[in-house]
């Protein structure tokens, strides 16, 4: 179960919130469950980024949980947004390095590939 959490801040915060959480392309939601929560998982979609282009070679394919193996330990529903994240950011900037082959594995997971 998860409770939602609403509070007000100033404008000028609200910029500097949203400067903060794209500085690490993260969302405002997860930049303050890392801020606030020191067990909240850290693996961000540029960390996955980095990893799969330092890992991986031109023609090999790969999911997001292979990238990051036995750290990989996000709950289904986690687990699907950082999927949809690290696509996001795949396609728009990363799109001349990863590409989603349109594919999927056994487990349902999206299959890439470096070029």
């Amino acid at each position: 179960m998860s409770t939602t959490v609403k509070f007000t801040i100033s404008d000028e915060n609200y910029g500097d919130l949203c400067k903060r959480a794209a500085a690490l392309k993260l969302s405002i939601q997860d930049y303050i469950r890392r801020e606030l929560f020191e067990e909240y998982n850290t693996i961000t979609p540029m960390e996955a980024v980095n990893k799969a282009m330092s890992n991986y070679s031109k023609g090999d394919t790969f999911t997001v949980p292979e990238i990051f193996g036995e750290a990989w330990d996000l709950p289904n529903g986690v687990a699907g947004q950082f999927g949809k994240k690290f696509f996001a950011l795949v396609e728009s900037e990363y799109s001349t390095k990863i590409r989603f082959t349109g594919n999927y594995n056994s487990k349902k997971h999206a299959i890439y590939e470096i070029l």
